[in-house]
């Protein structure tokens, strides 16, 4: 009959030590504010009207740059990214009887503010989804490996048949790990739907592209519990 009155004492020890463990423990803590590099890798398309008979390819290319992010203590968070991104399309057809081949290549600043969905409130591995609008600013375009017949033609600008200015719409996913206190590494892969018709002359063309992105974000400002 002593044996519950025995337990009690223990059972309240071992209920305090789990309270104070949790307390202490960092994943209850978090920084609001991150930032720090991204770098990844493209593949890019473009859609709308082409003149002639032409297929229109997957082009790959790179997206390097920084972000800054912001995540509260409950599941929302917003961030944005300043990124050199290459984008444009790799074009095949037939013009007078003769085959042809070329890549269009078109160089952005792009900046892309997304709105975040974490799964997880805290802790070492913050998956989330995003999605927003994503601004480019046309830093040059140009013609490349153009070749028909079996000959190869000049690299040219074509700067001039682009506006200077891109709208899409981003989303994707992220996975979110920490590898040290107030440091973590973030995957993600996303995708940019072009909005507006981004040349001049040939119609109404609009960008699309794929995008997978490796990040390493520093925390910065003070920690806040959950």
């Amino acid at each position: 009959m002593k044996r519950p009155n025995q337990a009690l004492p223990t059972i309240i020890s071992l209920t305090a030590v789990l309270l104070l463990a949790l307390n202490l423990n960092p994943a209850c803590a978090q920084q609001r504010w991150s930032i720090g590099p991204r770098v990844g890798a493209n593949i890019s398309n473009q859609m709308g009207d082409f003149v002639g008979n032409v297929d229109v390819k997957w082009l790959p290319g790179w997206s390097v740059g920084g972000f800054i992010m912001y995540s509260d203590i409950r599941h929302f968070g917003i961030s944005a990214d300043v990124l050199y991104s290459q984008k444009g399309a790799e074009f095949e057809g037939v013009s007078n009887g003769s085959n042809f081949s070329f890549k269009q290549r078109i160089n952005y600043l792009e900046i892309p503010v997304l709105a975040r969905y974490f799964l997880t409130l805290t802790g070492t591995f913050r998956p989330n989804f995003f999605i927003g609008p994503s601004v480019a600013f046309k830093l040059n375009a140009k013609q490349k490996d153009f070749i028909s017949n079996n000959r190869a033609g000049e690299d040219f600008d074509i700067g001039d048949q682009f506006r200077p200015a891109d709208l899409g719409l981003t989303g994707g996913v992220a996975l979110n790990f920490e590898v040290a206190k107030g440091k973590r590494v973030l995957l993600d892969a996303r995708y940019t739907y072009g909005l507006a018709d981004v040349t001049i002359a040939q119609g109404s063309i609009r960008n699309s592209a794929i995008t997978f992105n490796l990040s390493y974000g520093f925390g910065i400002g003070k920690k806040y519990s959950r």
